[in-house]
């Protein structure tokens, strides 16, 4: 797959303030993945284990596979149309690179390099206010979703079934890293001073 130039080359620099919060938001959907892949894990073992009495062998590797295989499809479905078209060449015109084509202009100056700053920033500041609008609060109500599956997982791991108890705490650690990646985004996307917005 070719990669334009424009691709190729660094970044331009949001403000302080938007490169911290697009740094939150991505290591949040990271974290948020992760535990969202090892929770259906856990869910699917226990389901393998007390709906159709399947062995420990079975319910641990079928439930890797069924997670895996979901994961994938989900990875593809979220790639789907992402891929980089090739750039063409730059229009010169008295020694001077056109500006208005990709890959004619450096990131970090000139037309381009002002034109894409100013339109990452906006997306960035667009996130934001949509994350504002869904989240509402920095520690909302939406916590206690992951506090009843933490709950339920702790109880399926004093169970005397090796399975279950394993689907349990995989239930517990998704739950926590759920949890701890809505209060993370949360703190980002409101502030310190915010808590009651």
């Amino acid at each position: 797959m070719a990669h334009s130039p424009r691709t190729e080359a660094a970044r331009p620099e949001l403000n302080p303030e938007l490169a911290s919060f697009e740094k939150t938001y991505k290591i949040s959907k990271a974290i948020g993945a992760a535990s969202a892949a090892v929770w259906l894990y856990g869910l699917v073992e226990v389901a393998f284990e007390d709906i159709f009495r399947a062995g420990f062998g079975i319910a641990v590797g079928a439930s890797l596979a069924l997670t895996m295989l979901l994961a994938m499809a989900a990875y593809i479905y979220f790639r789907v149309g992402m891929k980089t078209a090739e750039s063409g060449g730059c229009a010169v015109s008295n020694g001077e690179r056109g500006c208005s084509q990709p890959g004619c202009d450096s990131a970090s100056g000139g037309c381009l390099g002002k034109f894409d700053r100013e339109v990452g920033e906006r997306i960035v500041q667009m996130e934001r206010n949509k994350l504002a609008l869904l989240l509402r609060r920095r520690i909302g109500v939406d916590i206690v979703l992951p506090l009843f599956w933490i709950a339920v997982g702790v109880k399926l791991t004093f169970s005397s079934v090796s399975a279950v108890q394993l689907g349990g705490v995989a239930l517990v650690a998704a739950s926590l890293g759920l949890a701890g990646a809505r209060l993370y985004l949360g703190s980002s996307v409101f502030p310190r001073g915010t808590l009651l917005r």
